[in-house]
């Protein structure tokens, strides 16, 4: 309907409205078919410019026109530029009829509004006549304000949007300056046809820097999106996250309207498929096996970038194009150090005069190989998340129950005990377990503790949390309960459920357990004491004919002991009644001692050998721990520099409580023993803990900071059993951990724990930290330590600690050994 609207239009002006003679002016008459070649050119040499996303044509058009207006009739004119224009249409746009019908009727439309206005404004008037000029820009101006009315009414009818002020500037300028170079060349026709060659010679150089011009801009425009995409990819991300940003950033980088990718499935992981845009360009159902599944397939197999334009003569590729239900496309292999791992598609060039090219199929190539290192990275965080996550959960749980262990039990009753509520602490200890394991074995054992834990996890609850501490018991815990019978009321629950027959093949066994129980704020505030009350009540629960306890404190013995224990220690250490043992620490290459750790013990006249975990806690308790630890480490600055004498060059480690690092003269006191006995503070090392450290941070690290500083060395002690922070790791001045004996232990039969002392060993490597495996009891433990690249050993399997004398003579006979037979020495105590 507009088009045939607009060939009336051109018919109303074309007879009863303008004459149909030549305008002659100063005797130059041109022919429409010298005329129809130019317009042809002009519609071939077509400048595309980008804006805001859509295609905007410019030519040079207008300059015939302005020459038909002044020496062509009418009718030439218009029957020229329909001829010339439909020639370029054709030959070059290849537009459908359709549209070549709406586009002839709009240009001789434009035509004859632009001959109408001008015979109106110029009359007979000579070419250099400005007045002539002033009507060729109107009429051009006029043609040109015709047409974006037109395009603006069809973009508008269609559902599209369109600046109309984008449209009028942008056909205004290029009216006015091809009108005005059209003007210049028609007063040269007249007067000066020989300079009509610089003229056209400036033109084509100015055409040609534009053209230039433009391909710079564009390329440099790809380059900033190139960069703002590889900066938006660069950090670490899932591979859907990465995909997500990588389509985005496709239909923005290539000017597409549609946009996908497919990423191949690796070991254990799912292929990822995804598009936006338009168009489902892939899916994977047609990735593997559609139509077009031989392109895709061509692409990763060749790993090049293939590019079907719209303009494509290729029989195969417009129905490649005509499968893909797109006009034009690309397609690119996703490439990482790895080989190729998927591909990405973009289709729909924005815009009906451009579509892709060379220099697209370069960006895309580029940003194809960005991707697919971005999605490399983004598989190897995954994998990296699942294996800490593994071996997170490996840590903090039972390998043979599955159930949480000792140190998850410990954060989960912390993070309680850190609201208002009451909280309950249950302690199981299933009687006669020994019995079953001694008898049929450590298989039969395993299957029974499965059994018990599936009955506590029935049992418990939703909202409550069961843990195995180890060997045969059981913690649960009981956050916000209204009270102790509350509690007991779960207990005795939980109690008939565990308790009763069990089968173990065709042997039926009975289970029997005993629940200590102890409560939030009732007993305690903390979880050690919690636990410990706990213990009490479990223990007195063997005795009570329900096997259920509630904490008792009159059946508390231990609470007067220690009592007892904290005035008796004050005594002891001003009386020199404890003493210092020492453990070598070897190296694991050779067997070399390198160190020694100092460990107090106190045989009390009437209670015997007391274990430090007994009295340090009471020395904690009764601010004692600073006289106890200088006590310890006068001995071993003594002993230091006894050792020295002999020619042994060893260092002497102490432990450090968190208690003694609060106090901020604490650096002064031990400079000050390390010079009574003239031994250099390189030769002693500190043993803290990540516990220690963990509880007050703001106030410890100073203090480590000036020890170190003075020469001290550090080391973390008990290492992966404490609350960890890599963070603060890489802070302190440590240049050494030592790996709790839990895992150490148990590494030649458990897996789990062989894979934390590894995972240990390579973290402390990678900080350029020195490691200590603790617990050594056995010549395998020590072959699977030396296997994993740990630095030094301690252990019975070397030696128990020993008095200062005992060590010393032990330690001379193996340096003189060594030193004899030059080989190494077997790492055993001889009997």
């Amino acid at each position: 309907m507009l088009s045939a609207f607009l060939f009336g239009l051109s018919l109303f002006l074309l007879y009863p409205v303008l004459p149909d003679t030549a305008q002659s002016v100063d005797g130059q008459v041109l022919t429409w078919w010298q005329l129809a070649p130019a317009f042809a050119i002009a519609g071939v040499f077509v400048f595309h410019v980008n804006v805001s996303g859509d295609a905007h044509a410019f030519s040079v058009s207008e300059v015939p026109l302005v020459l038909g207006l002044l020496f062509t009739s009418p009718r030439e004119l218009v029957l020229a530029r329909i001829v010339g224009e439909a020639v370029a249409l054709i030959a070059k746009e290849r537009q459908t009829p359709g549209k070549l019908v709406f586009n002839l009727s709009l240009l001789s439309a434009e035509t004859c509004l632009a001959m109408t206005v001008f015979r109106l404004l110029a009359g007979d008037a000579a070419v250099a006549v400005p007045s002539t000029w002033g009507a060729a820009l109107v009429a051009v101006s006029s043609a040109a304000l015709l047409g974006v009315v037109v395009v603006w009414t069809v973009v508008c009818w269609h559902g599209g949007r369109a600046d109309p002020g984008q449209l009028l500037l942008a056909a205004g300028v290029t009216a006015v300056c091809n009108a005005s170079l059209a003007v210049i060349a028609a007063v040269l026709l007249v007067d000066q046809r020989a300079a009509l060659v610089p003229l056209v010679l400036v033109i084509a150089v100015v055409i040609a820097a534009y053209r230039g011009y433009t391909s710079l801009t564009k390329r440099y425009a790809g380059l900033e999106m190139l960069y703002r995409f590889t900066r938006r990819t660069s950090s670490p991300a899932r591979p859907a996250e990465t995909v997500d940003k990588v389509l985005d950033e496709a239909l923005n980088l290539l000017r597409a309207d549609s946009a996908a990718v497919v990423v191949l499935p690796a070991e254990g992981e799912d292929p990822i498929c995804m598009s936006r845009g338009g168009r489902m360009l892939l899916d994977l159902e047609g990735f593997r096996s559609g139509p077009v599944a031989d392109l895709h397939q061509s692409v990763l197999a060749q790993s090049q970038t293939v590019v079907i334009p719209r303009t494509t003569r290729d029989p195969a590729e417009r129905a490649m194009l005509a499968r893909l239900g797109v006009r034009d496309c690309m397609i690119a292999p996703l490439t990482s150090p790895g080989g190729v791992i998927g591909i990405i598609m973009v289709g729909d060039r924005l815009g009906e005069l451009n579509t892709f090219d060379a220099e697209d199929a370069r960006l895309f190539a580029t940003l194809s190989s960005h991707a697919g290192i971005a999605l490399e990275n983004g598989r190897l965080i995954e994998r990296l998340h699942a294996e800490v996550s593994a071996r997170e959960h490996e840590a903090l749980h039972d390998p043979l129950t599955g159930l949480p262990n000792r140190t998850l039990f410990a954060q989960q009753v912390g993070s309680a005990l850190d609201g208002d509520e009451q909280v309950g602490v249950l302690l199981m200890d299933l009687d006669r377990f020994k019995e079953v394991n001694d008898t049929l074995g450590h298989d039969a054992g395993d299957q029974f503790l499965q059994e018990v834990a599936n009955r506590l996890l029935r049992s418990v609850g939703t909202g409550n949390l069961v843990a195995r501490l180890g060997g045969d018991e059981f913690a649960v815990l009981l956050p916000g309960i209204e009270g102790a019978e509350d509690a007991v009321q779960h207990a005795e629950r939980i109690h008939s459920a565990v308790t009763g027959p069990l089968r173990l093949g065709a042997l039926p066994l009975e289970v029997d357990a005993s629940i200590g129980i102890a409560v939030r704020p009732q007993h305690g505030n903390d979880l050690a004491t919690l636990l410990r009350r706990a213990d009490v009540a479990m223990y007195a629960a063997k005795g009570c004919r329900g096997r259920v306890a509630l904490y008792d404190p009159r059946s508390d013995w231990n609470c007067e002991r220690r009592l007892r224990l904290a005035g008796e220690l004050r005594a002891a250490l001003a009386g020199h009644h404890l003493d210092v043992h020492y453990q070598p620490i070897s190296r694991l290459t050779d067997g070399g001692v390198v160190a020694v750790e100092a460990l107090v013990r106190w045989n009390h006249p009437e209670l015997g050998s007391l274990p430090p975990e007994e009295f340090i806690p009471v020395a904690e308790r009764a601010g004692l721990i600073d006289e106890l630890t200088l006590y310890v480490l006068d001995d071993a600055a003594r002993q230091s520099r006894v050792w020295q004498a002999v020619d042994l060059d060893i260092r002497v480690a102490v432990n450090l409580s968190v208690h003694v690092l609060r106090d901020t003269s604490w650096p002064e006191r031990v400079v000050d023993v390390l010079a009574s006995h003239e031994v250099t503070a390189d030769r002693l090392t500190f043993e803290i803990t990540e516990s220690g450290i963990m509880a007050d941070p703001e106030q410890t690290i100073p203090v480590l900071d000036e020890l170190a500083r003075a020469g001290v060395l550090f080391s973390i002690d008990d290492f992966g059993t404490g609350y960890s922070s890599l963070s603060y790791l890489q802070q302190l001045p440590v240049s050494e951990i030592k790996i709790d004996k839990s895992f150490v232990l148990p590494m030649t039969g458990n897996t789990a724990a062989a894979s934390i002392v590894r995972s240990v060993v390579d973290l402390a490597r990678g900080l350029d930290l020195r490691v200590v495996a603790e617990g050594v009891e056995d010549q395998l433990t020590l072959d699977s330590l030396a296997a994993t690249a740990c630095h030094f050993a301690q252990g019975f399997y070397l030696t128990r600690p020993l008095p200062a004398e005992d060590l010393t003579n032990w330690l001379v006979r193996r340096h003189g050994r060594s030193t004899r037979a030059g080989a190494r020495l077997p790492l055993r105590t001889p009997a």
